[in-house]
This record gives structure tokens, C-alpha cells and sequence, in this order.
């Protein structure tokens, strides 16, 4: 199943099931995806009986879930041991919107890692790499935007937690759906021009590695998020007015715009 949070004209936002039709609402059986998760299989059934689908012309999808209690994400390799860093909730946006550089001096630049995301069932904590599959509910495409610059004391990691640098989506997909999540083809486009173009087998870290590291430090909840980090490459920096475009089959294409704030040094 593909599974959304949506809006439509009214502005009310609902959890949805993504269908070739369309939409399918799912405010009937669940008020977030997160309780979706959290009962998905009391509710499979209901879900399988629901109405009909609503246009996906005649919604506006938003950040399946706009507000993880956390976003990890995965860093080092190439020697340096596997760590992880927070994002917060406000970094979260959603397909067709907008990534707002911060407004900081032309020292520094930012450039986004396309990568695989790990949506939680939880409660998970100490979950062996063995048992990894207990833990993943579902994936989605998440963009790790990333602050190049002064390193000193950190801040370029400060940095790249600001607010909408971690968009995710367009949708989830439940984990019966996806054989191997080691082996997925993940590419990003920057203005219609390939960017990245990578295998999941290629990160520096697999899944069960990156569940079992997680989970040993903290416990996560239904709807947390894990990004799985990408290979190192050089990465060409953001600018006003760029589009971005992240694909990775069988979750879909994930399409943001770039935008720098009025009067910013960069």
C-alpha cells in the first residue's frame, strides 16, 4: 500500500490511501498515518473496503507525516564509524514545496542528499540487526539537506537542522511491498539534470545496521523516521530557483523548489 497525508479545497488534511484512481480517504478509520501505523493490522481490512477514490488533480499531497517525533540521520563512512544526527519536525515539508535556504553569509553553501527513509512501528528499542524487520513499517524518500562551510564546533550540522531542510514523501510505502530495501535504485534530478543515481547497497550503512544502531540508543515511535544516509559524492550546491526532483521505485518522485529568503548573503 501507498499511504499519504492530503489536503483538499477545504483545507481539512486527512491520511490516505494512494491508488492508480486516486485518493482514498482514510479519515474514517484513523485521524494521522501515525495511528494508521500504529493500528495497521486492526485496520487493513477496514482500508480494503473504503469509497471511492477522490482525483489525485483535485488534492494536494502533503508531507505524509508533517510533524516525526524524530528524524535521524545517518552519517559517516569511508573509515569514520556510523553516527546520527536530529532533525526536528519543522525541517519536514512535502511534495510541490518549497526548501528555504537559511539566510546566512556566501561562506557557506548547501547541497541535498537524496536518500532512502525508514518509517518506525514502534516501540522499538534494542531491536538486533537480525530483527530489523519488527521495526520498519513502511519507506519513503527523504532529502538530508546539508550545510557546507565552517566545521568548527559542529556548526555546519547546526546549521543543516534548520527549518524545511528535511523534506520527505511523497508517500509511504508498507514494507510487505518492498523486497529488499538494500537493493533500491535512488536518483535525484537538480533542474531536469541528473544529480545522484545510486544504489541503497552502496551506502555506507545498510538497513539492519542502521535499526540496530538507532534502537540502541534511544527508542523510537511509530511514525519516527530513520534517513539512511547516500554514498559521498560531490554534490552541486542549491540556489534560488532551482527544482529538485528525488525517485526512488516503488515509493515515487518526490518534487521541491528552492528558494533563498529575501535579502540573504547568498
Amino acid at each position: 500500500m501507498k499511504l499519504v497525508t492530503f489536503q483538499t479545497a477545504d483545507g481539512s488534511s486527512s491520511p490516505g490511501l494512494l491508488t492508480d484512481q486516486g485518493v482514498i480517504s482514510l479519515s474514517d478509520v484513523a485521524s494521522s498515518l501515525e495511528e494508521v501505523i500504529e493500528r495497521f493490522d486492526e485496520l487493513r481490512s477496514s482500508i480494503d473496503r473504503l469509497a471511492a477514490a477522490t482525483p489525485l488533480e483535485n488534492v494536494r499531497l502533503l508531507a505524509p507525516l508533517p510533524r516525526p517525533g524524530k528524524i535521524l540521520c545517518a552519517t559517516g563512512g569511508s573509515g569514520q564509524p556510523l553516527l546520527m544526527t536530529l532533525k526536528s519536525a519543522e525541517s519536514v515539508i512535502g511534495p510541490g514545496e518549497t526548501i528555504q535556504l537559511p539566510d546566512v553569509s556566501d561562506d557557506w553553501y548547501f547541497v541535498p542528499e537524496a536518500e532512502l527513509g525508514l518509517v518506525i512501528r514502534g516501540p522499538a528499542k534494542s531491536v538486533t540487526a537480525g530483527d530489523w524487520r519488527s521495526a520498519v513499517f513502511g519507506y519513503t524518500c527523504v532529502v538530508d539537506v546539508m550545510a557546507r562551510g565552517d566545521t568548527m564546533f559542529g556548526r555546519d550540522f547546526w546549521l543543516a537542522k534548520s527549518d524545511t531542510l528535511g523534506p520527505v514523501g511523497p508517500c509511504i510505502v508498507t514494507a510487505d511491498e518492498v523486497g529488499d530495501p538494500n537493493a533500491l535504485r535512488v536518483q535525484s534530478f537538480l533542474n531536469g539534470a541528473p544529480l545522484q543515481d545510486y544504489s541503497t547497497r552502496d551506502a555506507e550503512f545498510s538497513v539492519p545496521e542502521l535499526v540496530e544502531f538507532a534502537t540502541t540508543v534511544m527508542t523510537l515511535h511509530s511514525g519516527d523516521i530513520i534517513a539512511c544516509g547516500s554514498p559521498a559524492q560531490d554534490l552541486l550546491p542549491l540556489k534560488d530557483g532551482d527544482s529538485l526532483e528525488v525517485v526512488i521505485e516503488p515509493i515515487g518522485k518526490l518534487s521541491l523548489r528552492i528558494a533563498t529568503p529575501v535579502g540573504s548573503l547568498l
